[in-house]
């Protein structure tokens, strides 16, 4: 018996390698003898470099850039083998991780050091861009990643405008790089959120990345007013784009800037690894991730994994530290059944510090059912 395991991370606990391994640690507390196959993935965001490092073609390449607040660091993108295409995680550069809770201010951070990491993949002669939203720290509707490839951004005086979401409400007019024709954008999207309105990117994401309520506002007439002109003078209508609102609208910035293709990032990096030729060949599938709820709807990993074990027939189990109903939308999706960790009343905290246990007791009572299951 060979069993696959796909996994996300689980969010201030475990590294999606780490859930991986709690998992097969569960499997062979059962039968030392199941070969269990790890893979820990991404929806496209955060952790999408490991995933290509170790199950695709190509190289890591590492970059001076800067942060979201615009201080010097280095950060790495995925070059494949041919080398004319390249995988760019924002997280890597424009991340919130890498900024202080009290230095976080979505009106002055900038995808600036995101758009330096593409500048530098075009440079070493990539045609085909694959940018991966997820985790950032701005909101800036991407427009220091067009800064950052050359493009100019100016107010009513003809001055450049500064860094960050809250200066765009200065904008006049924008002045396209002359040096980027003939190349191939596609950002990993799996979110819907709109730029604009009370599910956009301001409202929803703004707070997380430390705006106050006044702070929201401005960044809303900010993206309001990026959006009229990128119609205006880009002729591109996002404001209504499906999933603009990611990564603090770089989404509709991207298709407002350069064209950008959005397409979805679980099923990009699922088809540049062959995750489905390995879901096809498992008796089994463990997924996991810290929460599955109805928002894992929209393309988290434990659903994408879930629908294409549908297709093959395949049984499927979620784990995840938060369960959420209604559960037969769940089952739908392709899931043989979802469990959480909790053995017992258990704080967050004490979830979040006992994960690697309660993961790995788990699956090793869920694999044990299923053995028994199919050995009646």
């Amino acid at each position: 018996m060979q069993v696959l395991i796909v996994t996300d991370s689980f969010k201030e606990s475990l590294d999606a390698k780490q859930v991986a391994q709690a998992i097969a640690d569960g499997v062979t507390s059962i039968d030392p003898n199941i070969k269990t196959r790890c893979i820990p993935f991404s929806d496209g965001g955060e952790g999408a470099l490991g995933v290509l490092e170790n199950h695709a073609e190509g190289v890591i390449e590492e970059c001076p850039t800067v942060d979201a607040l615009g201080r010097p660091k280095s950060a790495h993108y995925f070059r494949f083998n041919k080398g004319q295409k390249a995988w760019v995680e924002l997280s890597q550069a424009s991340g919130l991780a890498h900024i202080e809770k009290e230095a976080r201010n979505p009106l002055i951070t900038s995808t600036y050091g995101t758009g330096l990491l593409i500048k530098d993949a075009i440079e070493k002669g990539c045609k085909e861009i694959i940018l991966g939203i997820g985790g950032s720290a701005t909101n800036d509707g991407g427009a220091g990643i067009f800064q950052a490839l050359d493009g100019q951004l100016l107010d009513h005086e003809g001055h450049h405008l500064t860094s960050g979401g809250g200066a765009l409400v200065s904008l006049e007019k924008i002045i396209m790089p002359d040096h980027l024709t003939g190349i191939a954008w596609r950002v990993a999207c799996d979110v819907q959120n709109p730029l604009l309105g009370p599910q956009g990117a301001s409202a929803v994401y703004g707070p997380q990345k430390g705006a106050s309520q006044k702070g929201v506002e401005q960044l809303e007439k900010s993206l309001t007013h990026l959006s009229k002109i990128i119609e205006q003078q880009c002729h591109q209508k996002v404001t209504l784009l499906e999933g603009g609102g990611a990564a603090g609208g770089t989404a509709a910035g991207m298709v407002g800037f350069f064209g950008a293709q959005l397409t979805s990032g679980f099923g990009l990096l699922s088809e540049l690894i062959g995750l489905e030729q390995k879901v096809k060949q498992a008796d089994l599938i463990f997924t996991a991730e810290g929460k599955i709820d109805q928002q894992s709807l929209q393309g988290k990993v434990p659903v994408g994994v879930a629908r294409i074990a549908k297709k093959y027939g395949k049984k499927c189990i979620g784990l995840a530290g938060i369960v959420e109903p209604p559960f037969s939308s769940l089952y739908d999706q392709g899931f043989s059944g979802v469990f959480n960790l909790q053995q017992g009343p258990i704080s967050l905290q004490e979830s979040k510090e006992n994960a690697y246990q309660l993961l790995s007791a788990t699956t090793g009572r869920v694999f044990q059912f299923y053995l028994n299951s199919i050995l009646k």
